[in-house]
Formats: C-alpha cells, structure tokens, sequence
C-alpha cells in the first residue's frame, strides 16, 4: 500500500514544525512508499476544489480512497485508526491519500473525487503545520502497532485507572 498527504500549503523550512514532519515522513516510509504533495505557492480558498481535483487525477487510480481530516468527522483513538488502515490493506486498497484542509477545512467538492472517509483529529482546532504533525505521528504509531513495534503503549495510565475505580465506585 502506498500513502499520499495531500494539502493545500507547504511547511516553509523556518517552521518549527518542518523538521518534525520530514522526521515522521521518513519512519512512515520505512513501512510503507509515503509521499507529501503540496502546490508550488500558496492558494487561495476558491482555488482548493481544483487544486484536489488536479492532484487526485494525477494519482490514476479509479475511485480513490480518502481520508480527509475534519474535526466533524468520526472521533476514534490511534488502535482504531490503525485497525481502519490495516481493513484497507487487507482488501487490497494499493493507495490511501489522506486529506488536510486550508485555515477553512476541506472544500465540498472533494466529495465527488472517491471514496471519502470523514475522521476527526481531534474535537478542538489546531493549526494547519501542527495537524500535519499530529497526522504524520498517528499514521506511524499506527503502522507500529500493525507491525507490534513497541512505540505504542496502549495500556491505560495510571491517573485515568484512577479516575474509572472512582466512577465504578459511585
């Protein structure tokens, strides 16, 4: 399977963030061909739907699979994303391009452009840098934990075992 990060904007060099992202962009692709598309310059909001449009053309493949990134969309936590992956894999999906929005989201139109899968980052808003941040390190904790790579610790910590003996216990 091969991933593609779509977004409107490119990550400047002097970015905080930029070292970040090109770090997880390489573990990513240690398990997987990962590739990072962006324009050339910055777009304007009107220009969004074409610029999706064009990209998910020059990718050919029929009915593409996406997952495009909302804070609307369906909550789930890193186990959960990464069973959704690994269910793409085991059907034979050859591509997932993951989708991150401009400062207003997603245009509509990439409805029409394939398959489209609504997930949430998170219920709260983060700039646009930081959620490629936060994106690129859930796709790699979930390619460990497919691979039982111990980055993962999935146990419940100590404070929220607390705070569930205390629920029970009222």
């Amino acid at each position: 399977m091969r991933y593609v990060v779509l977004t409107p904007w490119k990550i400047p060099q002097q970015s905080l963030l930029f070292d970040y992202v090109q770090e997880f962009l390489d573990r990513i692709s240690k398990y997987t061909p990962t590739t990072h598309i962006y324009p050339s310059s910055s777009l304007a909001q009107e220009d969004l739907a074409a610029f999706y449009t064009k990209e998910f053309k020059k990718l050919s493949v029929e009915n593409p699979l996406c997952i495009a990134f909302d804070e609307n969309g369906a909550a789930q936590n890193s186990f959960e994303f990464a069973k959704r992956l690994d269910q793409f894999e085991q059907k034979g999906e050859k591509m997932v391009i993951f989708c991150l929005g401009g400062a207003y989201g997603l245009p509509r139109e990439i409805k029409a452009l394939g398959r489209i899968h609504l997930i949430s980052l998170s219920k709260m808003t983060f700039p646009h840098e930081l959620a490629l941040g936060i994106l690129l390190e859930q796709i790699y904790r979930a390619r460990c934990i497919l691979s039982n790579h111990p980055y993962h610790h999935g146990d419940i910590s100590a404070l929220a075992q607390t705070f569930s003996k205390e629920i029970r216990q009222k």
